[in-house]
């Protein structure tokens, strides 16, 4: 049965490391015959969260842009595919900004008790891509912790990672072929997860 399988780009670089894995899995994916689709946060219309509360009352964002687009997405997806760079020992901006939008789900679930996804019973999981310029061994622990929040209320299992630092430079991540074998290999175990 082909899963649908959403990759979200979160980098500014249009070409950048974490895209480029991203790709690799999303390539992976499609030829395993599954439904992929990849969305560039760069190119989306997005603002940042202004923290009125407005979407407590009905889970409802008052935003009106391109993140009510992606809500939809979510809600359908059986794998998700994250690939954020690291910036100052977090996720980059553009990420930020889409988790921190994501309130309205946070308010449907907790203080409205609703289910945010589609009633299927099939089993979501996903997979957290990232890279880092310094090779501090605890580079990865705060975006780590915002993205297994958002899986976690997402109800997608954090099931894989691909996290390398020390790759800084655009287009860097060519010359580790090693972690383009990684990347794929850990989709293929993301794919075969049994609902």
């Amino acid at each position: 049965m082909a899963l649908s399988v959403l990759g979200i780009a979160c980098s500014p670089r249009r070409k950048g490391n974490t895209t480029n894995l991203l790709l690799e899995s999303i390539n992976a994916a499609q030829e395993e015959g599954h439904h992929t689709e990849v969305v560039y946060l760069s190119e989306l219309n997005m603002s940042p969260c202004r923290g009125c509360g407005a979407c407590s009352a009905k889970g409802v964002c008052v935003i009106n842009d391109d993140i009510a687009i992606l809500q939809d997405k979510l809600i359908v997806l059986d794998r998700l595919i994250i690939a954020a760079p690291i910036y100052f020992m977090g996720v980059n901006a553009q990420a930020k900004i889409m988790i921190d939008r994501m309130q309205p789900f946070w308010a449907r679930k907790y203080l409205h008790q609703q289910s945010i996804v589609n009633p299927s019973g099939e089993k979501r999981a996903g997979m957290f891509i990232s890279t880092a310029g310094t090779k501090f061994p605890y580079v990865f622990e705060c975006a780590e912790r915002s993205i297994k929040t958002l899986f976690t209320m997402l109800d997608i299992e954090y099931s894989q990672t691909c996290l390398y630092n020390g790759v800084d430079k655009a287009g860097e991540i060519a010359d580790y072929p090693d972690f383009f074998a990684e990347v794929r290999r850990k989709t293929e175990t993301l794919l075969m997860e049994r609902r």
